[in-house]
């Protein structure tokens, strides 16, 4: 898809949720305007593709620091999480965002300044449930990409080799921040509890395993997604396409390995080729 075409319909979608709600025109208003005048300098970015389990993520780390008396600061800014310790976290996209359009692989370029001195996470999920979860966000949430699935895995914008060249471009400078913790999607759905725990140490959040497990709790998947279905996520980034529509809801299945279940044989060889061939060797994937 073209970049401008993809602007201009990510554009007019988001105007319309807008008009249709003060608490969206709210959000909006604050994350794109109102956050350019807050000078506030992040400790630790956690940084994704899209649709790589962020959300999740941060809804678990919310919880968790509240547990353990933490008081979380208000920012116009709502991918930054911040608390009384004066521990700021931002959660970003980078190169990655698709707002208001996706960069071309021609254009990504790592930002070695913004994050020299920072501890930055790098989450990562399977490049193939990558692609079938940004599909159904941009097909039926966003509705920004009209063409199928297939076309979509192929689409110079959007599709495996853009995830590809995103991946390879931070784990080749995995080396410029300060800190760097590599963590995967996979590996908070087969051990949460590990995986978490290693997260807060990273960043340097006291551990209290009877509160972690607790906010493990409170933020499952399922959990997260009856609240959803139910409107009882107030925030405009946590509300479904269509209350009628799973596939248009922002926590849909969360399945590890469940692009077999959407995608045809041939995209799946697809994939994996594009996988092994151009996928760098040091982050897992690869066949």
């Amino acid at each position: 898809m073209n970049r401008y075409v993809f602007a201009a319909r990510n554009i007019a979608d988001k105007l319309v949720k807008a008009f249709g709600s003060w608490e969206t025109s709210e959000f909006y208003l604050q994350t794109y305007i109102l956050s350019r005048f807050e000078a506030v300098e992040p400790d630790v970015y956690i940084v994704s593709y899209p649709k790589c389990g962020r959300t999740w993520l941060r809804v678990m780390l919310q919880e968790y620091l509240q547990l353990i008396g933490t008081s979380l600061q208000p920012f116009n800014d709502k991918s930054l999480l911040g608390s009384s310790e004066n521990l700021v976290i931002k959660f970003e996209h980078d190169q990655g965002n698709w707002v208001p359009a996706p960069l071309g692989i021609e254009q990504l370029s790592f930002n070695a300044s913004k994050y020299s001195k920072k501890r930055v996470v790098f989450l990562l999920r399977d490049p193939r449930d990558v692609l079938v979860s940004s599909w159904y966000h941009l097909r039926y949430r966003e509705r920004i990409y009209p063409k199928d699935l297939s076309a979509f895995i192929r689409d110079e914008l959007v599709g495996i080799h853009k995830v590809v060249a995103f991946m390879n471009m931070w784990i080749e400078n995995s080396h410029v921040p300060d800190g760097f913790f590599l963590m995967t999607y996979e590996a908070l759905h087969s051990d949460p509890l590990s995986s978490s725990r290693e997260l807060l140490e990273f960043i340097g959040v006291p551990v209290e395993l009877e509160f972690l497990q607790k906010a493990l709790e409170e933020s499952s998947f399922e959990k997260m997604k009856r609240m959803e279905s139910r409107g009882t996520l107030k925030e405009p980034w946590m509300q479904p396409g269509s209350k009628e529509l799973e596939r248009s809801m922002k926590i849909r299945k969360g399945k590890v390995g469940g692009f077999h279940d959407e995608l045809s044989d041939q995209d799946i060889e697809f994939l994996d080729r594009v996988i092994h061939e151009e996928l760098s060797s040091k982050l897992p994937y690869r066949q």
